[in-house]
This record gives C-alpha cells, structure tokens and sequence, in this order.
C-alpha cells in the first residue's frame, strides 16, 4: 500500500516539475539582454588573447556555429568552452573569464546586451535558451 502511494505521489509531481523546467528554459533566451556591454568588451580582449589564434571572430558568428548552438542551453556552450578551450590548455580561464568570452560571442551574434551581467553560474546559464538568428536574417539589406 504505501508503495502504491509513492508512485501515485511520483506520477502526480511528474508534471508538475516537467512544467516547470520548460517555462524556466523558455522565459529567458539570449535575446532577453543577458550581458552587459561592459562584459562584451572584456571578453573582446580575451578573446583577441586566448581564442584568436585558433578561431577568426567569423566562425563563431557563421551558420555552422548558429545550427550548432540554437535552441540549446548556454549552460551547454559555457560547459564546453570550461572544458575544450583553449585548445592548447583547457579549462585554463577562470570562470568570470569563460563567461566574458561567452558575453562577446553573444554581441558577435547580434544579441543586445542589456542592465543585468551574464552570470558565471552553471545552474543560472541553464535556465537562459540560445536563441540565434541565421546569419542571412542579420545582415544589413
């Protein structure tokens, strides 16, 4: 009897947590002015010093990275960045660092900054959707 009540309690709270996972993820996109401007031109200097080398400012604002990342977590990206870049020595920024970067892959993608800074949180980027536009739509007709 009292399994019975605890899958009845599980199957009940199902929904519930499921609802509110994808209103989180769908309430806040890159689009909502998640980093600030100040933060931007930071990780520009960054990323001019530690990614550059290895990748033009183009590749991170062309359809492939779009495709790539559209519709994704930025939780997803700042995770992968911590973990695979720089190439030659992964995971050597901080965090602050990462997100500065991450800040300024934002601007190149057209996103607007806004009042509030990106935060370096894990938890917190997983509650903000990527939601990059193709590049043909954001180029000056």
């Amino acid at each position: 009897m009292m399994l019975r009540l605890l899958l009845a309690g599980c199957i009940i709270a199902l929904p519930v947590e499921v609802k509110a996972q994808t209103a989180t993820l769908t309430g806040r996109t890159t689009r909502s002015g998640i980093y600030t401007s100040a933060q931007a031109d930071k990780g520009h200097e960054i990323y001019s010093l530690s990614c550059s080398s290895c990748h033009s400012a183009a590749t991170h604002a062309s359809p492939a990275f779009v495709s790539k990342w559209s519709g994704h977590v930025l939780a997803e990206l700042y995770q992968y960045m911590n973990q695979e870049m720089p190439k030659e020595n992964p995971g050597s920024l901080s965090p602050k660092e990462y997100t500065l970067v991450l800040a300024y892959l934002l601007k190149m993608n057209g996103m607007p900054a806004g009042p509030m800074e990106l935060p370096s949180d894990p938890v917190e980027l997983q509650k903000i959707r990527i939601d990059l536009k193709p590049v043909r739509d954001s180029l000056p007709r």
